[in-house]
Parts: structure tokens; C-alpha cells; sequence
């Protein structure tokens, strides 16, 4: 069924009924002269966007998506640890229960199921799939089990909560603002409370925790820099004055190189900025870096020149061995891996270490993977790293993807949400790029931020009906076939 849309000036403009329902097919072909600027009243459907003191006055009405944002400052920076007392009574599991019980005692409001015709959902479900085999044909069904009893139950949980919470572009700028949020709380503890260093982490973040967290952070908030008020521009800047001071104390390498890519990024796709712009501003970050970061920080980063001179490259405990061995494991246990959270497990007793030494005194350290692709691999097997992949490589495509049918008029002449998305698919990959070059130093694959970036994808991919329903030809990206099918019988 087409209905036509004649709030346009110019003349109808057809819509489909999909996306006048708030459904996620992309719309018909509109005339180039509609995509140029937008109409007084915000909104190219013909309604009024609500103005942002709306939004956030909604959001305090709104119990169940103000937990889920202070969930993910929570799992994302930890900060209650700093706060004595209040820790005690465990914040995250209480903020997990209450978001739980916001949304069964108000289902239709808080949870949207048709959000499972796409593709991040699906791969989410069948990565839980995927864990609980694990568990069973892994080589330690206790320690797995309670594993993901304890701890990715609730991840999977959050994950599902967050990505049937999106209803629009403002549900996915308040996330990127929860992802903001935290990473400047973090940033300042970690500047002004606990004075991180290499030896010196934080109470539930190391070093390199802390790193990842501020490289995947550094996007975003360059994000609402660009796209939020006054004070939202200046916490942002501040936060990015942070989160690069806080990369410097770290003395993470991992976190350097994610730096380094995520400013190469910057520079050649930062839209709406001049290229001697761009210059300056990545070459004032790295000259910031180099007059304040210490002596000892460039020697450690000047070691990954010479790889082979590091214990990481031939050591029987370096990172470069165990990921091998990790490959290994996968390929022995190609179905389901060794089991989440049993890696250490495998490193002491399956591995080729532990037959070599065997019925000696020579002790075994059980090691972390060091590589969240590894540790994804060999935890859950070739499909479950296969998944895995697609979770976060596929969210970035998928935005990418996106950006490429957006009138690029949004970004001068666009409405405050149409700026906002139009930037979002540019900053949101580059967040992606930064994660995943630093989780293949560290054992990331299972934490909760893991799946903020995909539900902000998902969020994106949904929103663009609201903001530009008759904006944007073609369809979505990522959507299931019956709905790619769907969408050609509404159509023809």
C-alpha cells in the first residue's frame, strides 16, 4: 500500500506504509529539490520534531530508558567503585533488575519487537545460542556455566534490552550521550582520582581497559561536539582533553595504535571541516602528546618497531604464542570452542605448555587471551567468531552503508537530527574502528560495551524513516529478506 505524503511542497511524494508505522524498509525516491532543505516544521514527514528541552523533560518521564542510560555509564565506566559505600549494594545489578522490571511492567512502551526483522538481534540471539553450547561441549562445563551465570546472562540480557529500546534518533543521541558520559567520568578518575599509570589501574579497569574505553570514546564525543549545544559542545571538548590525557597515562600500545587509527580516520573523513583544518587539529593532538606525554611513554611506544625484540614475539608466554595456541583451540573444537571463559583453563591443561610439562614442577601460567578475536574463536568456535565479527565489523558496514544514500545537505541545511545522523555515520565507524583495533590487544570480546556500538548502529539503520522518511532512496541495510521482500510487494 502507498499513501501519499502531501505535506511536501511540490506535490505528493510517495511513502511506505511500513515506514509511516515507524517500520525499518527504506522509503521511496523523492525529488532532489526535497532532499536539498528541509521544511519549516523539522521534519520532511510533515510533523514537528520536538524540541530537545521535549526530549529531555520525556526522558525524566520515562523510568525504564533513564536506567538503561545510567546502566550503560555504569557498565561502561565503573564509577560507583569510587563511591564506598554505595558500591556495597552492587549499583549494576540493581540498575540491571530495575531496567528488568521497567520493562515487563510497561511492555508495549519500552520493548519493540519488530526490531528482530533485522540482523543484529538475530546475531545476538544466535550468539546465545552459540555460548550455551559452549557451555555443554566445552572442555569445563562448571567453570563456563557459572561464567555465564554470573556475568554474560545479564550482558545478554542488557544487550537485548538496549537494541528493543530504540524507538527513534533521540533514543540513539541519549545512548551516545551515555557513552559520552562515561567516558569522561572515567577519564577524570582516572585523572584526578587514582593518577592511572602503566601500574596503576583503575579499581575495575587496568591500564589497557581504561585505553580501549577512551579511544572508543574519542568519536563520539567529537560527535556531540559537533552536534549539541553550548554546554553540551564544551563537556564534549572537555571530555576529548581528557580522554587523550588519560590515553597518554595509560601507556597502553594497544590504546596508541587505536589513537593513531582513529586520527587517520579523522583526517581524511572528517566532513564539513577544511583539510588544513583537519591538519591542525590532528597535529595539535600530536603535539599535545608530545610535549606532555613522559619520556618513558614514547620509549614503550618506540618498542613496537622492533617487534622481535619484544617477550611478546618468541616467549612461550607472549602474546604472539598464545594467540597460535588460541588458533589451535579453535581448530581442535571447530563446533563450540573450548567453552566461554575457559581460555585460561585450555592454557593450563589442553595446550601444547601443558603436555610438555606435565608430571614436572615447572608451573604453567594460565594466560588470557590478550586478543578479543582470538579469545572469540577459540571460546565459541568458528561460528561463534564468525558471529562475533559480524556483530561489530557488519554494524560499522552497515552505517557506512547508510552515509552513503544521506544527502549530504543534512550536514549544512539539515535539522538538528538530520545533522546529527548524517555525522553519526561518519563518528560511529570510526568508534568501531578504534574498539576493534584495540581489542586485539586485550580479552574483550564478552563486556557489555561490546554490544553498545551495534544498538547504536541498530538505532541509526531504524531512525532514518523518522528523520528522512521520504529522503532517502533505496532500502536499508542489514534487513532481513522477508522484509526486503516485503518491501517490494508495497512498493510494486
Amino acid at each position: 500500500m502507498i499513501r501519499p505524503n502531501r505535506s511536501l511542497r511540490g506535490g505528493a511524494v510517495l511513502r511506505p506504509a511500513t515506514l509511516a508505522r515507524g517500520g525499518t524498509d527504506a522509503a521511496a525516491p523523492t525529488p532532489r529539490s526535497l532532499t536539498a532543505k528541509s521544511p519549516p516544521g523539522g521534519r520532511l514527514d510533515g510533523r514537528e520534531a520536538p524540541s530537545r528541552s521535549t526530549a529531555v523533560a520525556a526522558l525524566w518521564k520515562d523510568p525504564y530508558r533513564l536506567t538503561l542510560m545510567a546502566l550503560v555509564i555504569e557498565n561502561t565506566s565503573h564509577f560507583t567503585s569510587y563511591l564506598g559505600p554505595v558500591y556495597k549494594i552492587r549499583p549494576a545489578l540493581v540498575l540491571f533488575c530495575l531496567a528488568v522490571l521497567f520493562a515487563l511492567a510497561s511492555q508495549t512502551k519500552s520493548i519493540d519487537l519488530t526490531v528482530f526483522r533485522l540482523r543484529v538481534p538475530k546475531l545476538i540471539v544466535l550468539q546465545g545460542l552459540i555460548v550455551c553450547g559452549s557451555v555443554v561441549f566445552g572442555i569445563s562445563l562448571g567453570n563456563s556455566a557459572t561464567y555465564v551465570l554470573q556475568s554474560y546472562s545479564k550482558t545478554f540480557v542488557f544487550a537485548l534490552l538496549l537494541i528493543t529500546s530504540f524507538r527513534g534518533i533521540a533514543d540513539v543521541r541519549r545512548t551516545v550521550w551515555a557513552m559520552g558520559a562515561a567516558g569522561v567520568i572515567l577519564a577524570f578518575l582516572s585523572v584526578f582520582v587514582v593518577h592511572l599509570s602503566k601500574e596503576q589501574g583503575a579499581i575495575t579497569w587496568d591500564a589497557n581497559d581504561v585505553g580501549l574505553i577512551m579511544v572508543m570514546s574519542l568519536p563520539l564525543l567529537l560527535l556531540l561536539a559537533q552536534t549539541s549545544t553550548a554546554t553540551g559542545k564544551t563537556i564534549a571538548l572537555i571530555g576529548v582533553g581528557l580522554a587523550i590525557v588519560t590515553i597518554i597515562l595509560s601507556g597502553s600500545r594497544g590504546a596508541f595504535l587505536g589513537t593513531s587509527a582513529v586520527g587517520l580516520a579523522l583526517l581524511i573523513f572528517l566532513p564539513g571541516v577544511s583539510v588544513v583544518r583537519r591538519l591542525a587539529v590532528v597535529a595539535g593532538a600530536g603535539i599535545a602528546m608530545v610535549i606532555f606525554a613522559p619520556a618513558s611513554y614514547w620509549d614503550s611506544m618506540s618498542t613496537m618497531a622492533t617487534p622481535q625484540a619484544d617477550y611478546n614475539w618468541e616467549g612461550a608466554a607472549g602474546r604472539r604464542e598464545i594467540s597460535k595456541r588460541g588458533i589451535g583451540y579453535m581448530l581442535r573444537y571447530p563446533a563450540f570452542g573450548v567453552g566461554l571463559n575457559n581460555f585460561p583453563m585450555a592454557e593450563g591443561t589442553i595446550s601444547d605448555l601443558a603436555e610438555q610439562y606435565a608430571g614436572t614442577n615447572v608451573g604453567i601460567k594460565w594466560s588470557a587471551p590478550h586478543n578479543s578475536w582470538v579469545q572469540a574463536g577459540a571460546e565459541t568456535g568458528v561460528l561463534g567468531l564468525a558471529v562475533w565479527a559480524a556483530l561489530l565489523v557488519g554494524g560499522a558496514i552497515t552505517v557506512i552503508r547508510l552515509r552513503r544514500r544521506l544527502p549530504r545537505s543534512w550536514l549544512k541545511r539539515g535539522t538538528p537530527d538530520q545533522r546529527f545522523m548524517y555525522l553519526a555515520t561518519l563518528y560511529v565507524p570510526i568508534a568501531f574502528l578504534g574498539f576493534l583495533v584495540c581489542a586485539s590487544f586485550l580479552s574483550w570480546a564478552w563486556n557489555d560495551p561490546v554490544y553498545v556500538l551495534p544498538a547504536i548502529a541498530l538505532g541509526l539503520q531504524r531512525s532514518i524513516g523518522q528523520v528522512a522518511p521520504a529522503a532517502v532512496p533505496g532500502r536499508l541495510p542489514m534487513a532481513s529478506s522477508r522484509g526486503r521482500r516485503g518491501m517490494r510487494r508495497t512498493v510494486g
